[in-house]
């Protein structure tokens, strides 16, 4: 889901400099390693708690497995020719489809308030990719006040599915304008 680790949109959205890769199987140990900075940044308000193993539930052959089963997953994100964080997109069944799903997106707290959560969107989220889900955790109330107040300012369509609401989540049908 969205997390609060979102950047706001201090800067301009299209960023020339700004690129995102598909991860491959060999950038599965670096995917791993900022899945677990997001966690951990989520767990404030996820109740995830660490494992035994001093990490996250979230197992590198897993990450590998997704990598190489579902090629378009993960985006690592570059900013300067610096990592700077990752997107992950999803396919969400709904109603008897399926939508893509802004599933993940992590921006480092280094370089957040530069406008990149924002230009990752405005990259994926095109007029012709159609409608997708974007879902938050209702706990983490940044990342929806980030969402309320920047899809707008993005040009970005957004409304609620409908049908009965998920008690850990809040969904938005987003639609690029």
């Amino acid at each position: 889901m969205i997390s609060a680790s979102t950047d706001d949109m201090n800067e301009p959205y299209h960023m020339d400099n700004l690129k995102l890769f598909k991860a491959s199987t060999q950038d599965a140990e670096v995917v791993f390693r900022l899945m677990q900075y997001y966690f951990f940044e989520a767990s404030a308000w996820s109740d995830e708690e660490i494992l035994p193993d001093g990490l996250y539930d979230c197992a590198l052959a897993d990450v590998e497995a997704r990598l190489r089963d579902e090629p378009d997953w993960t985006r690592l994100i570059w900013l300067d020719g610096a990592l700077c964080g990752f997107v992950q997109v999803d396919v969400f069944e709904f109603e008897g489809g399926e939508l893509p799903e802004l599933a993940d997106l992590f921006v480092l707290p280094k370089h957040r308030g530069k406008g990149i959560a924002a230009a990752v969107v405005k990259e994926l989220v095109r007029p012709e990719t159609g409608e997708w889900l974007l879902a938050t955790f209702r706990k983490d109330k940044t990342a929806r006040a980030f969402w309320q107040r920047n899809l707008p300012k993005m040009g970005i369509a957004q409304r609620v599915p409908p049908g009965p609401e998920k008690e850990d989540f809040r969904y938005l049908l987003i639609r690029a304008q």
